[in-house]
């Protein structure tokens, strides 16, 4: 099938899981597509898993302090929250790794073009990413705490929004010389 085709399919899938509110029927599905996926599947999940950890035990662990706090139920909200979250995490880890993004976003040359570009951005951070981790290892003469590796991470955050930000105008001006928008007034 073609890359368009399983595109719309997950796009359909993720406006049908947001209207999913049964925590069951969110893990039934998970567990579907854990099995559609095959031998992807254990690698698919943890992932995921590795993904969404950090965010979701904060959204998590404040909704549930809040709910105590105000004496209301949480457990049925924090599970169908997770699972959703996880679901649809596993569903676009699936998707990457089985379709050709640009070849699924290419409906004319611009749309191909952007595609490639947003690809692009998205390997240039993945690089810096990488290189930043490097070299915070090689300068560490002892193992960092956890505090160092806070730090790290918020000036390596800082470092790929000013980046991205650069490179959005750069790119933007680039396109719109070369006619991409029309947006003469």
């Amino acid at each position: 099938m073609s890359p368009r085709f399983w595109l719309a399919a997950y796009l359909l899938a993720v406006v049908a899981v947001s209207f999913l509110h049964e925590p069951l029927w969110l893990a039934i599905i998970l567990l579907a597509v854990l099995l559609a996926a095959g031998r992807l599947a254990p690698r698919l999940l943890w992932r995921a898993l590795l993904a969404v950890l950090l965010v979701n035990l904060m959204v998590s662990g404040g909704y549930v302090a809040l709910s105590l706090w105000q004496g209301n139920p949480w457990a049925l909200t924090v599970i169908r929250l997770n699972l959703r979250v996880l679901l649809l995490t596993v569903l676009t880890l699936w998707l990457a790794a089985r379709i050709d993004l640009v070849r699924a976003l290419s409906v004319g040359p611009a749309s191909r073009f952007l595609a490639v570009v947003a690809i692009n951005q998205i390997l240039l951070m993945r690089r810096l990413v990488q290189d930043y981790r490097h070299a915070f290892r090689s300068r560490s003469v002892q193992p960092p705490r956890l505090r160092d590796h806070y730090r790290s991470a918020a000036r390596q955050g800082v470092v790929l929004m000013d980046k991205a930000q650069a490179q959005a105008e750069s790119l933007s001006q680039g396109m719109r010389s070369r006619g991409v928008f029309d947006d003469r007034p």
